[in-house]
């Protein structure tokens, strides 16, 4: 499991004064940017830059309680699984320690100038395996 921690700025919310819900999905796409330095070991937009990219194709998010302006939110990051060309990822949000959402998913390795699947490289294989349960 890969932890990080981000803060919940004005900008996150809503009308109604908590984190607007787009906003905390966002969240998922910075942790995993901060699994890249944090895990992997290279920063995301330098592996992106290089052609390799990880979009969405199946997300699946549940909010248990509010998030709110001013929260450090800590986000786990899990690998649940890794295929030839995709990975399963499990985010859990906590503030203070108490849930507050969780996200569940698959993104899928392609190369950026194609923008069609490619097989994971097989150093960036390893790092991912190696953030499995």
């Amino acid at each position: 499991m890969f932890t990080t921690t981000i803060l919940v700025r004005f900008g996150d919310l809503d009308a109604a004064g908590i984190a607007y819900y787009p906003n905390l999905v966002n969240f998922l796409h910075e942790s995993f940017e901060d699994f890249f330095v944090g895990h992997v070991g290279r920063p995301y937009p330098e592996v992106y830059a290089e052609g390799l990219g990880f979009p969405t194709v199946k997300l699946e998010v549940e909010f248990e309680a509010p998030v709110r302006y001013g929260d450090h939110v800590e986000m786990r990051l899990t690998v649940e699984s890794v295929g030839r060309s995709s990975v399963h990822m499990r985010y859990e949000a906590f503030v203070g320690g108490q849930p507050r959402f969780r996200a569940r998913n698959v993104a899928v390795v392609v190369d950026m100038k194609t923008f069609r699947p490619q097989p994971l490289p097989d150093w960036l294989r390893e790092r991912f395996v190696s953030a499995m349960e």
